[in-house]
């Protein structure tokens, strides 16, 4: 797994990633309302989702390997009742169980080969209860967007910087078929002329292979939806969210 340039710049990441997504913290307090209330979040960020769920009651631990991050967390936090720990989370070891752990929106993609899956799901087994919860959410890869041309920018949208300016943010993509990995870098364009890249790395998992990587690393899947709604999932989902427990 490699750690992507974008986690060393939290306040930069918070300007894209501002909080959970319509539906996103409602369906985890669901989760929660039917295995538990103890609740680790991997690759937790600078607490976007952290935060909001232990506002809403649920007992929060997030887990992160960057340290700028965790710092941007800590503070937004502001008093909330929320852990934070500084960890990778392919080898991590609390010395407590959990009764719901999920991997938010596409930070499954940083884990890059196989033998990374394959140790986080070890770390997630030894670390959620027997009746417990454990839940991934990634895109359904799209594969009119890895076949984007490598020397071109795209738009990816434009958002408020906390001094009332405007930031631009384009994207070029180069994806290996071999490897599965798209290679992006992210530019952020301010008002000022200035601009900032940053590199980014993300693993395609595809839907039959990461319901087998799931079940042969111990896991039975119980739901697969295309999105918070928990409606089925199907060919047009853009989103893969399962909910599975110990096999």
């Amino acid at each position: 797994m490699i750690a992507d340039g974008l986690y060393s710049s939290a306040e930069l990441y918070d300007l894209v990633h501002l909080g959970p997504h319509k539906g996103e913290a409602e369906f985890y307090v669901r989760q929660a309302e039917r295995c538990g209330k103890r609740v680790l979040e991997l690759a937790c960020g600078s607490g976007r989702l952290t935060i909001p769920l232990a506002a809403r009651g649920l007992q929060m631990t997030g887990l992160d390997l960057s340290a700028a991050m965790l710092d941007r967390a800590r503070q937004k936090a502001a008093g909330a009742p929320a852990a934070f720990v500084l960890a990778d989370m392919r080898a991590f070891d609390l010395g407590q169980r959990f009764d719901l752990i999920f991997i938010p929106i596409n930070s499954i993609c940083h884990l890059l080969t196989r033998g990374d899956v394959e140790a986080c799901l070890r770390c997630v087994r030894r670390h959620l209860q027997p009746a417990g919860r454990f839940v991934v959410d990634v895109f359904n890869p799209s594969l009119t967007l890895l076949a984007r041309e490598a020397s071109r920018w795209y738009e990816v949208g434009e958002y408020d910087t906390p001094d009332g300016g405007r930031v631009r943010l384009t994207e070029q993509t180069r994806y290996d078929r071999a490897t599965q990995i798209n290679h992006l870098t992210w530019r952020y364009e301010f008002d000022d002329g200035r601009h900032v890249e940053h590199t980014l790395t993300m693993r395609q998992f595809f839907p039959q292979e990461l319901d087998a990587l799931l079940a042969y690393n111990g896991f039975a899947i119980e739901d697969k939806y295309g999105g918070y709604g928990e409606r089925d999932f199907h060919a047009e989902s853009n989103q893969q969210l399962i909910v599975a427990r110990l096999a």
